[in-house]
């Protein structure tokens, strides 16, 4: 558990409890016996007023995971995609508040977009701080490539740790809640002397790796799901977290009827469910496509057996804006961008231009088109269709249909765009008049596969 400098085992000192020899509140209330031993040690004089009561919190969390779909669907996460959050508490030792940690931004530039959202949990009091327009300013970049970025007056982070497979925490409590429902998790920042010497939270500090600046993100992601379930000293911090789980509700309430003088009601104690979060119109959306760098592979050889029979095209998109120039996964990447996207970085070296379909269609020749001229060095103008589909300009005047004839969750005109540039660019079938395709398209490791027919026109 957190404490400022100076301040005992529980962020009280002996002397903020005991005042002129009379113990100060009438109860402590504690979640482990642990924790009652250590106050025994630190102020004994107060244990009389102690009462373990175990953690509302961490028991509302645990009744959540029932609920596990009904959250990720809120949190508008579509079917395969993984979740990771990323925790911030407050204060220069956060993850937010730590210089040149740089994780939010480092988890949108990592994880590609079809296979991942990124949702960033910071403590209130960082929000209330700087005011929740500074936060909202300083994190439009990030939300406007898709990271969710719950208000702080909701219950959003506790659906969002329910919804979770993925944690990047500090030494704030969301970390040690989110080890104790046994989400994998790395330490994106942790200041040992912030934490009470020998308390959970300093031996969580010693267990969970530190992320690496040197190592790719997802597989340190990857390493703590393989490593952590099995984990015997984690298995022991977890029950650390509270001794009396599920008891709280009934613990508390009796612990508040009793001191107030008054009978309990007949009816158990329950634990309240949490709410499914709701974004609603605050959380922000671009009116133009947000631009993305992609990757992709063409596999010719593929398994006869597989829906297109003709190849697989992979692709692994990420957003462009998070970005850095030393990006090393971004090799032989394309960009896709929208050609009215006001930011000129992107439509100007776009290899792959996006016209959605309100804004479409656009005249039979590329070469005599406004965007043409515009962007000369664009190699593919795709505008949206029906269905998720497009029409794909080259600038050598060849057209291009594709069709998604079996179109997974996360497909879309920009995905379908992609995988034709990437096919064409392969050299797989030189796009002549009448060509046909029927190719397989995967969004990088997403266990859900789309098919796409290409025709040549």
């Amino acid at each position: 558990m957190s404490r400022e400098p100076g301040a005992g085992a529980f962020g009280l000192t002996s002397e903020w409890l005991v005042h002129e020899g009379r113990v100060v509140p009438a109860a402590i209330v504690l979640s482990h016996d642990e924790q009652l031993r250590r106050l025994a040690d630190g102020c004994p004089e107060a244990v009389p007023r102690a009462v373990v009561a175990g953690d509302p919190c961490l028991d509302q969390l645990r009744a959540g995971l029932s609920f596990r779909a009904a959250y990720r669907r809120a949190l508008g996460l579509l079917p395969g995609q993984r979740l990771v959050v990323v925790s911030s508490t407050w204060g220069r030792d956060s993850v937010l508040g730590t210089p040149g940690a740089d994780v939010l931004r480092r988890a949108l530039a990592e994880l590609p977009a079809d296979e991942f959202r990124v949702l960033a949990a910071v403590h209130p009091n960082a929000w209330y701080g700087h005011g929740a327009w500074q936060i909202r300013h300083w994190l439009a970049p990030l939300t406007e490539s898709g990271m969710l970025l719950p208000a702080p007056e909701s219950e959003t982070w506790k659906a969002a740790l329910c919804a979770a497979d993925f944690l990047i925490g500090d030494h704030g409590s969301l970390t040690m809640y989110g080890t104790a429902l046994g989400i994998p998790c790395v330490l994106g920042a942790f200041h040992d002397s912030a934490v009470a010497r020998d308390s959970p939270m300093d031996r969580l500090g010693r267990l969970l790796p530190r992320l690496s600046r040197a190592v790719p993100l997802l597989p340190q992601l990857l390493h703590a799901a393989r490593t952590q379930p099995d984990d015997p000293a984690l298995a022991v911090l977890r029950q650390s977290v509270s001794s009396a789980p599920g008891e709280s509700a009934r613990r508390l309430r009796r612990l508040f009827y009793t001191w107030l003088k008054l009978p309990e009601p007949a009816h158990p104690a329950a634990t309240r469910a949490i709410p499914v979060p709701f974004f609603g119109p605050a959380a922000p959306r671009l009116p133009h496509l947000p631009a993305a760098f992609v990757t992709a592979t063409v596999d010719e050889a593929d398994d006869a057996a597989a829906p297109g029979g003709g190849g697989t095209v992979r692709l692994r998109r990420f957003p462009a804006s998070a970005q850095r120039a030393q990006s090393r996964h971004l090799a032989d990447a394309h960009l896709a961008a929208d050609p009215d996207d006001p930011d000129p970085r992107w439509p100007r070296s776009a290899d792959v231009l996006l016209v959605p379909a309100e804004r479409g269609p656009l005249p039979d020749e590329v070469g005599g088109s406004s965007l043409a001229r515009r962007f000369p060095g664009c190699g593919l103008v795709a505008v949206e269709e029906a269905g998720h589909g497009c029409t794909a300009l080259f600038g050598d005047g060849a057209r291009l249909h594709a069709r998604w004839a079996a179109r997974p969750a996360w497909a879309s005109f920009a995905v379908a765009a992609s995988a034709a540039y990437a096919w064409v660019r392969s050299g797989a079938v030189p796009p002549r008049p009448g060509t046909r395709a029927r190719l397989t398209v995967r969004a990088g490791d997403h266990p859900e596969a789309g098919l796409v027919e290409f025709t040549v026109r």
